[in-house]
């Protein structure tokens, strides 16, 4: 009988050889459901974009990349029926709840028949208003029977499964057996092409297999009901898995039937259910709860809707140095500056309102940042893909451009002195400021409302003479004369109506003392602040160099701040300064040596005038009057500490004479 067939096969093989030279204009399609005209192929229409083309450093954007496929006319594709056949387990086991365990009464748990049924319907449910589609529904448990044969009234389909019930053993050969027959009444052609699938279920593993009546008990393979049943009723004999073995490799697989298997339950034997598949040429897929059952069948259904597809679709983009891979879809792999990753099919399906052939598009996204300015194109983006001719074709994505925008703060440092001179035990603070001067940004960015300087360190090594008293924020550091510390981060927040970033200034003070000497205070750029501005670079400032001396008793001041001429005289108003902690100051004129030279004389005769002092500086005024313009006088100050230190100012004219000859 079999020898028979193959006869029969081989002469409508070479009926369809024959006639595919003949009409000459057809092409099988990529996918193997549907003909093709010949030069028909998949346009896909490339697009992308970016969130923003303008970015700040280490800011992140997002790239839409979009595959639109073309619609195909439906004159272009010649479409195959389709034929389908569900096998479903209706043995005892599939009244027990998942579990495996009996149902009590009364409770509204759902058994695995129960599960099985909203599934089917569901399935059925999306294969309604599909054209030149035919269902049929078989159920197993100690033998097979045809509980509905092939209709388009899936609706007559439907009530079938509802009125399913649970019995008996579990015989998935005899299943395969009715289905193979059923699926064979009739052929595919190249003038009616049909497609033929059979979606077998069940909750375990076979334990009867289909015979002769009579001893030796062969198996029965031929069409109709089988005649007797064998097997473990409660467990699989070698014969029960066996049989279905027999079934799958030497009819279904050989009849070109597409098929697949689900093992429902974690109770169902695996191994066997997938070996079945194997030696069918089909699909296993295994399901453990009612979800996971809904999407197998939505796999399924998906799978035999498909008429035709964009197959082994890739993507592929290499990414400039500089620009970095923040994230990228699931399944998608990064090397380096690579990403690759797998987009699946493109399924086209039969739209009956538009009469044409229709496939969703693919949208996916991958984030970036900028990690170093500058401007970038991103020129690489292609996907590959077997087009539905069967030929590799590539695409590549339109380039973009991106510039990254480094911005740097504009820090600004400075510090001041409580005086120029000082005694030994006087303190010297000094004053330091760190100012982030407000800016603004190029208004084509997005304003973040923050922007950080991270790391304000501060260290300055003082002269040896000078001793650290105190500073004024714990973040610093003392080791001797060296003050090092970090100060935190500088904050800058974005004001939208003056659209400027300000930020708060970095205030702080450190307190010396120092022995007699002349000091400069940050000689040499040892007073500085380093930061990590915005642009990821670390920056220094140095403060300004400070002029500070310790002395003793200070330095007494004298200079001339008025002159009024009233006819052959003048006025002078002398400005008199005397330093902290003085008891008194003399205001005196110098003698002329017998040398010519001029001298320093306290007596009766040199003293303008005496001045008190006080434990501050003392600053006040002394108008000198009538001297002659024809003369050159002269004037020098003496002062003398509470202590009996003495300190003196050099000799100053204080009026020029006018020369008369």
């Amino acid at each position: 009988m079999l020898s028979g067939k193959k006869k029969v096969f081989s002469k409508i093989m070479v009926f369809a050889v024959v006639l595919t030279l003949l009409l000459g204009l057809w092409t099988s399609s990529a996918a193997g459901a549907v003909t093709l005209e010949p030069n028909t192929k998949a346009v896909l229409e490339l697009s992308r974009e970016i969130s923003r083309s303008k970015i700040l450093l280490d800011e992140e954007i997002t790239v839409t990349y979009r595959i639109k496929p073309n619609p195909i006319p439906a004159t272009a594709v010649r479409q195959p029926q389709r034929e389908i056949y569900l096998v479903i387990d209706t043995s005892g086991s599939m009244n027990f709840n998942l579990a495996g365990q009996t149902i009590q009464a009364r409770s509204r748990e759902k058994s695995r028949l129960d599960i099985v049924k909203e599934a089917a319907l569901k399935f059925l449910d999306n294969l309604s208003g599909k054209s030149g589609v035919k269902v049929g529904l078989i159920t197993y448990d100690d033998v097979a029977r045809i509980v509905q044969s092939l209709t388009t009234n899936l609706n007559s389909v439907k009530s079938r499964v509802n009125a399913l019930e649970a019995n008996g053993g579990t015989n998935i050969g005899d299943g395969l057996r009715r289905a193979y027959y059923r699926l064979t009444d009739t052929r595919s052609t190249n003038e009616n092409p049909i497609e033929k699938y059979l979606i077998l279920l069940t909750d375990g593993e076979p334990t009867y297999h289909s015979t002769y009546r009579t001893y030796p008990y062969n198996f029965y393979f031929e069409d109709g009901n089988a005649p007797h049943f064998r097997g473990g009723g409660s467990y699989a004999w070698p014969e029960d898995k066996q049989y279905c073995y027999d079934v799958a490799e030497r009819f279904i697989k050989q009849s070109g039937i597409k098929s697949y298997m689900i093992a429902f339950t974690e109770g169902s034997n695996a191994n066997v259910l997938s070996e079945v598949a194997t030696k069918a040429g089909g699909v296993y897929k295994r399901a453990v709860t009612s979800d996971a059952l809904d999407r197998v069948y939505e796999e399924i259904y998906l799978d035999i809707v498909t008429d035709f597809s964009v197959e082994d679709v890739s993507f592929e983009e290499t990414f400039p140095a500089g620009v970095e891979i923040v994230s990228v879809p699931a399944g998608f792999t990064v090397n380096g500056q690579k990403v690759k990753g797998s987009l699946g099919n493109i399924n086209y399906t039969y739209n009956s309102s538009s009469r044409l052939y229709e496939a969703n598009p693919i949208e996916f996204t991958i984030k970036l940042k900028g990690s170093v300015s500058g401007n970038y194109t991103l020129n690489s983006a292609k996907i590959s893909y077997k087009d539905i001719d069967n030929n590799t074709e590539t695409k590549n994505f339109e380039n973009k451009t991106i510039e990254v925008i480094a911005l740097q703060a504009p820090i600004r440092v400075d510090r001041t002195i409580n005086g120029d001179e000082f005694l030994m035990d006087e303190e010297i603070v000094v004053n330091y400021t760190v100012t982030p001067e407000e800016f603004s940004i190029d208004p084509g960015l997005v304003p973040p409302s923050e922007l950080i300087v991270k790391n304000v360190s501060f260290s300055e090594e003082f002269p040896e003479g000078l001793q650290v008293v105190s500073v004024s924020t714990d973040a610093l550091n003392v080791a001797a004369g060296k003050v090092t510390g970090n100060l935190g981060d500088i904050v800058y927040r974005y004001d939208s109506t003056s659209r400027k970033y300000k930020a708060s200034p970095v205030n702080f003070s450190i307190t010396l003392k120092g022995t007699i000497g002349e000091y400069i205070i940050g000689e040499g750029n040892s007073s500085k602040v380093s930061y990590f501005d915005l642009d990821k670079v670390t920056k220094e400032k140095s403060f300004p160099e400070l002029n500070a001396r310790v002395v003793k008793f200070g330095q007494p001041g004298l200079e001339v701040v008025n002159i009024v001429k009233k006819g052959e005289v003048v006025d002078v108003t002398l400005k008199i300064t005397l330093p902290k902690r003085t008891r008194y100051g003399e205001l005196r004129i110098p003698v002329i040596n017998d040398d010519g030279s001029l001298g320093k004389v306290r007596s009766s005769d040199t003293l303008i005038t005496t001045v008190g002092g006080s434990s501050d500086v003392t600053v006040t005024e002394h108008t000198i009057r009538n001297l002659s313009i024809y003369k050159t006088h002269r004037a020098w100050l003496f002062a003398e500490s509470v202590s009996g230190e003495t300190s003196e100012t050099d000799v100053i004219t204080i009026f020029e004479g006018v020369n008369v000859n």
